[in-house]
């Protein structure tokens, strides 16, 4: 038999759970600005967050759930998911105002990642971060080090300490670039295309593959 009584918040027209504060509302308002309010958008909103106070607390995802309609938890496993969100809770200190992130995939420490991080945590002091990443996706330049949101390969303490102190700590822009239809024509997806049309035989890839000396992520 089905019941047919009325649910927590049907009978009270809450949220169940902690709910969010005005100021924490009025916050996650001025965050998003002009952006469309969908829950596609969800890793956006927390990257507005995190640039524009430098963490993402307790109260903002609470709100920001609210805003949504999605629950706390859903919230929090998303921005807790990504080590370039600093989610902290309440009563917990804020962050430094910058980070240092250093890789620590198996080809960053084979090129000295720890050592590199040893030198930073005794050199640098308490006024910046120094943590310990996942793999940022540049194993070419091998070990890698994330000085704010500035990537700098072959990274090493003096290159580091450079960046900080020249205020180096941006994403640097991309001056120039190679589109779609230039990259075909340079021969881009050649590789591909030869392997569709049965040109290219499994055995011969994994010979190269196994020859290129390639690691990490390649």
């Amino acid at each position: 038999m089905t019941s047919t009584r009325p649910s927590r918040y049907q009978r009270t027209g809450q949220r169940r759970g902690r709910q969010g504060v005005p100021s924490a509302r009025a916050l996650v308002h001025q965050s998003i600005g002009d952006m469309p309010l969908r829950r596609d958008l969800l890793i956006e909103y927390l990257h507005r967050l995190q640039d524009r106070h430098g963490h993402i607390a307790a109260e903002h995802i609470v709100a920001l759930a609210e805003e949504l309609k999605l629950s706390s938890v859903e919230v929090y496993e998303v921005a807790t998911f990504y080590h370039h969100f600093d989610v902290i809770g309440d009563g917990e200190r804020e962050p430094p105002a910058l980070t240092v992130r250093v890789c620590d995939s198996v080809t960053c420490e084979l090129f000295g990642a720890d050592e590199l991080v040893e030198d930073l945590e005794s050199t640098l002091g308490s006024t910046v971060r120094v943590q310990r990443v996942p793999c940022v996706g540049r194993c070419d330049r091998a070990p890698v080090a994330v000085v704010g949101k500035n990537p700098l390969g072959n990274a090493t303490m003096s290159g580091v300490s450079e960046l900080i102190e020249s205020g180096q700590v941006e994403m640097p822009s991309l001056e120039s670039w190679v589109d779609m239809a230039d990259y075909k024509e340079a021969g881009g997806y050649r590789t591909l295309r030869a392997c569709r049309e049965g040109r290219l035989a499994a055995g011969r890839i994994i010979e190269d593959l196994e020859q290129s000396g390639l690691r990490g992520l390649g």
